[in-house]
């Protein structure tokens, strides 16, 4: 398959990351140059720049994608701002992450294929761990 990650942080950093050692390709995206430089010998293509702004995204091989992910995580608006530039440019499917349950309820009122919260689903995983192992097996 083919992804677009818009934000590189550290989630989006390793799923592209992921993603590309299993084998698909990805096409990274962030405004922060040393992030794309971070991440640009793990990616298919590289871009560095406004993902909030349409014309800068209608310069993205867009129609090559099978799926964007906006893991934007430190702005609301310039996560939501990037779903709505993708979603006027007519990428069908769209998975954005949440910062919290507003900015959950806004991207559902979107219709977002796939909305995640990626620091509740890791906090449930290791409270799973928690519950199913000693504490001496978690250190």
């Amino acid at each position: 398959m083919k992804f677009l990650i818009i934000g590189l942080g550290n989630f989006g950093q390793t799923l592209a990351t992921t993603l590309t050692d299993n084998g698909h390709d990805v096409i990274g995206v962030d405004i922060n140059t040393h992030k794309v430089e971070m991440t640009k010998e793990r990616t298919t293509l590289s871009y560095i720049l406004d993902a909030t702004d349409i014309f800068a995204l209608r310069s993205l091989p867009l129609a090559d994608i099978d799926c964007a992910i906006v893991a934007i995580g430190q702005s609301m608006d310039h996560s939501l701002r990037s779903v709505a530039a993708l979603k006027q440019l007519g990428v069908e499917t769209i998975y954005a992450r949440a910062i919290d349950g507003v900015h959950k309820s806004i991207l559902e009122a979107m219709n977002i294929s796939k909305i995640f919260i990626p620091e509740s689903y890791a906090a449930k995983i290791f409270a799973d761990k928690f519950t199913s192992q000693s504490s001496e097996e978690l250190l």
